[in-house]
C-alpha cells in the first residue's frame, strides 16, 4: 500500500471513529454540563464509575435506556440531570455497590437518605409516565 492510500484510509477510519464517539454532531442538550457521548457514558456506567459520571452522561444514558426499551418517556432536562448527579454526591454513591448498600439503608432507615425537590421532581416524572412502562419485565 502506497503512503497516499494509507493516509486516505486512516483519515476515513479517524472519522468513523469521530462519528462512533459522538465526537462530530454532539446536540448541544448533551455537551452543555461536561460534555458526553455513547461511549464515555456507557463505558463509566460499565466499568462501574458512577462517581464519574457528569450530567451529560446522565443524559445519554436516559436516551440510550429510553431508547432500547422503546418507552416513550420525556427527554432528562440539564436540570433533572444535574440533581441526579448531586443525588450521586449527597449520599456517597459512586459504585453499583454503594447503590446496593442505599437501597438496603433507605429499607432500614428512609430518612437516612437525602433527596433533592428535583430529583424527586424526577421519580414523580416517572411515576406520572407508568403507561409507558406497562408490558417490561
Amino acid at each position: 500500500m502506497n503512503a497516499r492510500k494509507l493516509v486516505v484510509v486512516c483519515m476515513f477510519g479517524a472519522l468513523g471513529l469521530m462519528l462512533l464517539s459522538g465526537c462530530l454532531f454532539q446536540e448541544e442538550r448533551t455537551n452543555n454540563q461536561g460534555g458526553s457521548n455513547i461511549i464515555q457514558a456507557s463505558s463509566k456506567f460499565a466499568n462501574d464509575q458512577l462517581g464519574q459520571l457528569n450530567p451529560d452522561d446522565i443524559q445519554v444514558l436516559a436516551d440510550l435506556a429510553t431508547s432500547a426499551a422503546g418507552l416513550d418517556l420525556p427527554q432528562v432536562t440539564d436540570d433533572q440531570a444535574a440533581a441526579l448527579i448531586q443525588f450521586l454526591a449527597d449520599n456517597d454513591i459512586a459504585t453499583q455497590a454503594d447503590v446496593q448498600g442505599k437501597l438496603q439503608q433507605a429499607e432500614e432507615d428512609p430518612s437516612s437518605i437525602v433527596i433533592s425537590d428535583e430529583v424527586m421532581a424526577v421519580f414523580e416524572a416517572l411515576a406520572g409516565n407508568a403507561a409507558a412502562f406497562e408490558g417490561l419485565g
